[in-house]
């Protein structure tokens, strides 16, 4: 009986122990889903959080630098040519030969102290086309003068930024091509011009200096003689070079390489490039343009005209004209196309005189 009574007994215990077992492992199961739902939630706020933080410091970034792209585009288009130019220091005329240039320079040396900036000529009229090494001594000679200052020069376009100096603002005046080189041919000619002596070292003239001196430009042109006659392929020191830069390839006559080289300097460096045959639009234009260099220019221009040394070259017949032109190709390109942007920069101004 005692016996029977302690079986029961175990069994009652068996039963017991799996009820408290089951009691605390339901126990323990209902801890870990209130502590896993406890995790899983602060970690969901976490990166909710999180998210929107980054949400927002992605968005506050896009807009910083939507801004500092707009910055960056109005600051170019206030500092490029086509725009009028508050705080130039350096203007640098490098001009083209028998194309207006003294008549140029000595309106830009008459209104100099009137407008408190220096004016600055250059005595090498030679050396245009120059290597790297002269390049970067033209540099740092012309930037000893104090600013403001306008400096003149026959040379080529030079980009200042391949010696790690600013680019200066560029100002130009350029000339109907066959008109240009009718000038020169009688410039050259003239009393106490020694270009024949120049010619005649670099091996460019076999005749003697006063059948050099007599020689007829309408029989030059006729005759193929080298100083009238202007061959596609071949480097000659015309219009174009002065624009596109110191290249061998910006001297081929008409290149299109050149051509498209000179037009790219002129739109991003050339505030105003004149055209003689059209000056009075040219100084309206570069007085309005960079008033702290030429304000009262117009006026100056109308008082003492343009002196012309050359005035009184031989009249050359349309024929003759005909012909050189029609080796000049890019040279005509390029010089309507300055035309068309100084007509353009003047309908702006005239535009912004009536508003």
């Amino acid at each position: 009986m005692a016996f029977l009574r302690a079986r029961i007994w175990c069994r009652l215990q068996r039963k017991r122990v799996r009820f408290l077992l089951v009691v605390t492992l339901l126990v323990l199961f209902g801890l870990c889903f209130r502590l896993n739902a406890k995790v899983t939630l602060q970690t969901t706020n976490t990166v909710t959080r999180s998210y929107s933080a980054g949400s927002k410091l992605e968005t506050e970034t896009s807009n910083n630098e939507h801004q500092r792209t707009v910055e960056r585009r109005r600051d170019l288009e206030e500092g490029s040519p086509a725009n009028l130019l508050k705080n130039i220091q350096v203007l640098l005329y490098n001009r083209v030969p028998k194309s207006g240039g003294e008549s140029m320079i000595y309106l830009i040396h008459k209104i100099s102290k009137q407008n408190g900036f220096n004016s600055t000529s250059s005595m090498l009229f030679n050396k245009r086309k120059l290597n790297a090494k002269n390049q970067k001594a033209f540099i740092e000679e012309m930037l000893k003068i104090k600013p403001p200052f306008v400096y003149d020069r026959h040379i080529y376009f030079t980009d200042f930024t391949k010696f790690d100096y600013p680019n200066p603002l560029y100002i130009n005046i350029i000339r109907e091509p066959v008109e240009k080189m009718i000038s020169r041919f009688f410039f050259w000619r003239m009393p106490n011009i020694h270009v024949y002596e120049e010619l005649k070292v670099a091996g460019k003239v076999k005749m003697d200096k006063q059948t050099w001196l007599k020689k007829d430009f309408k029989e030059c042109v006729l005759k193929s003689d080298p100083e009238c006659t202007f061959i596609s392929g071949q480097p000659y020191d015309l219009t174009i070079p002065y624009f596109c830069g110191h290249e061998d390839e910006c001297m081929i006559l008409n290149s299109e390489w050149a051509l498209e080289k000179a037009k790219e300097n002129v739109e991003k460096y050339y505030s105003v490039v004149g055209v003689l045959e059209q000056m009075d639009i040219t100084i309206k234009v570069m007085e309005a343009y960079l008033p702290q260099f030429f304000r009262g220019l117009f006026k100056v221009h109308k008082k003492t005209g343009i002196v012309n040394k050359t005035s009184k070259k031989d009249k050359v017949p349309r024929r003759i004209k005909e012909m050189l032109k029609r080796n000049l190709k890019t040279e005509y390109e390029f010089y309507n196309f300055i035309i068309d942007r100084l007509h353009k920069q003047y309908r702006t101004l005239k535009l912004k005189k009536h508003q």
